[in-house]
């Protein structure tokens, strides 16, 4: 049997009979792969830390016939920070909730491999977990060819005015008059479109120190909703979870 080296960051796993797992691994080499993690629910399995959930390890797989088998880990980076705190554990599994299921099988993607891992190392030290998982949500969408069109209208190609709508069904914003064309499309402010374009184009290190107002906040949070239910058509458990522990922050009852 064929045996192949990788650096991989488990995005998720399952329990597989009495004490193996299959863990959800993705990589810059193979994309997103599962494999198999023998005996790892047993006391110390010498696997048992990199299957973790968001440890980034090298591994030594052994190709099988429907799954591959995980023979040897060395481990590069634990994320144990993200796990030790519950804010920041939410927004980890949702980050990879949103990659695994807007991602296929084995579609090798480098950038996005490079974009994940880094997004991990930030979520570590960012207090600001909101603002980082929207520049995620649509860089994600970006590297994977699904970028809204925030520059000109979708509609017209013209500039936009003071009035602003974003239509998730033409996949950009359209300006006043071609509101028309998607009566479903969301009344947005020209300050939110804005914050936007910074998110699309600069960098987590540009954007670190970003002021944003709370009206701002709830429509890129509405928008980015919105827009991403529409193309991976599906809900996000994990969504609810960032729910739960935002409630818990401000005293709701949940």
């Amino acid at each position: 049997m064929a045996l192949y080296r990788t650096d991989a960051i488990v995005l998720g796993h399952r329990n597989l009979g009495e004490a193996d797992k299959i863990l959800t691994l993705f990589s810059p080499e193979k994309g997103k792969i599962h494999a198999v993690a023998k005996g790892v629910r047993r006391p110390r399995n010498p696997i048992l830390a990199g299957s973790q959930l968001f440890t980034y390890s090298n591994f030594l797989i052994i190709e099988g016939r429907n799954l591959d088998n995980i023979s040897q880990c060395e481990i590069k980076e634990s994320f144990y920070k993200i796990r030790q705190n519950l804010e920041h554990m939410a927004y980890g599994l949702y980050f990879a909730e949103l990659l695994r299921v807007s991602t296929p099988m084995e579609d090798k993607n480098r950038e996005l491999f490079r974009f994940f891992l880094k997004t991990m190392y930030l979520l570590q030290e960012w207090n600001n977990t909101e603002l980082l998982s929207r520049i995620y949500e649509i860089k994600l969408m970006a590297i994977q060819g699904f970028a809204p069109e925030i520059f000109r209208c979708v509609g017209c190609g013209e500039k936009v005015g003071n009035k602003v709508y974003f239509s998730t069904l033409m996949g950009g914003i359209l300006c006043l008059n071609c509101h028309e064309k998607d009566r479903k499309s969301i009344n947005i402010t020209p300050e939110t479109i804005s914050v936007l374009r910074k998110m699309l184009m600069m960098t987590y290190e540009e954007l670190e120190g970003l002021h944003v107002k709370e009206y701002i906040k709830e429509q890129l949070k509405n928008i980015s909703s919105i827009f991403i239910s529409h193309h991976i058509d599906r809900k996000l458990k994990t969504v609810q979870f960032i729910k739960d522990i935002s409630n818990l922050k401000t005293g709701k009852s949940l």
